[in-house]
């Protein structure tokens, strides 16, 4: 499949289309809104529970096998090696590994692959660490970005389920100005699609892409965020692509420091987001990032599932 390092792509897409765009111009405000999210936390440790049955049972030995034979990479990231094309691309999963099921803290779940935005930056430093008594991904950002993601293997849109708490949120950051584009927490849903339907601009910026990073963009990409300002449920325009939407299921100061449960329909969510149909998803990922605002966030990620 030549559609593997999908979220990688993400970064290279975002880099050549910011390079085009206006500094200081942000796109047209979107009316767009979508449902609000969050559930409460008690219920969703039940389920929480039966997503790491599931995970623990889905793992296949063979996939595994082939991950652990790979070379070892930091999960702070890896600039030069993300930014190799080529570096071999990592195994496509049946599955989200979960950060609960991973054997101590020493390592990240087999499956989770390092990403880079940008050589030039500070990769955001990610780690495991026990939480209120749970295995979760601790992320801290200091004027940095890069994240983690895991290739899949092709699925359809399902629901999306994951928790996450923030001690810190960046009040300068605005998601619909590419010079002020942060957040403290990000989850990525990367979709397949047919690209000879892209107007030619698209086209071109993928052509672009795949020849400077050597790697194949995802056809659309949709982010979760914990925004600085935005209301929850807006449905925002990446500002430099076209390709890429934002929905803030998080907001402001009141819920800091408060773990945050969510599960999102993301074929409903894809149509609010894109107004079409998704594709199948290819990949998931995280990332926190403070580089555009020079500022820090300290977050923690729980499990992520995709049912």
């Amino acid at each position: 499949m030549k559609f593997l390092p999908a979220l990688a792509g993400v970064a290279g897409m975002l880099l050549l289309a910011g390079c085009a765009s206006t500094a200081g111009s942000p796109p047209a405000e979107s009316a767009k809104m979508a449902v609000v999210s969050n559930v409460d936390c008690k219920t969703f440790g039940t389920k929480a529970g039966m997503m790491t049955a599931r995970g623990s049972a889905a793992a296949d030995p063979l996939e595994i096998a082939n991950l652990l034979g790979r070379p070892e990479q930091d999960a702070g990231g890896d600039a030069e090696a993300e930014a190799d094309p080529t570096v071999t691309a990592a195994p496509a999963l049946s599955h989200l590994p979960l950060f609960s099921t991973s054997e101590g803290a020493s390592r990240l779940p087999a499956g989770w692959q390092p990403w880079t935005v940008n050589r030039n930056k500070l990769p955001t430093q990610y780690s495991l660490t026990e939480v209120d008594q749970r295995l979760v991904l601790h992320a801290q950002a200091d004027s940095s970005a890069s994240g983690l993601y895991v290739p899949l293997a092709q699925r359809d849109a399902g629901t999306l389920r994951w928790m996450w708490k923030t001690r810190d949120i960046i009040r300068s950051a605005d998601n619909g100005m590419g010079q002020r584009e942060d957040a403290p927490l990000r989850i990525f849903v990367a979709f397949e699609g047919d690209r000879s339907t892209l107007p030619l601009r698209d086209q071109l910026m993928y052509e672009m892409a795949r020849i400077t990073t050597g790697r194949e963009m995802p056809y659309a990409t949709l982010m979760y965020i914990w925004g600085g300002r935005r209301p929850e449920g807006s449905v925002v325009n990446n500002p430099h692509t076209d390709r890429v939407r934002m929905i803030v299921v998080d907001s402001g100061t009141r819920h800091t420091n408060e773990w945050r449960c969510h599960e999102r329909d993301l074929r409903a969510d894809y149509r609010q987001a894109f107004g079409a149909d998704p594709g199948k998803v290819v990949a998931v990922g995280i990332m926190t990032d403070t580089d555009n605002t020079k500022s820090r966030a300290e977050s923690w990620y729980g499990d992520i599932a995709l049912d």
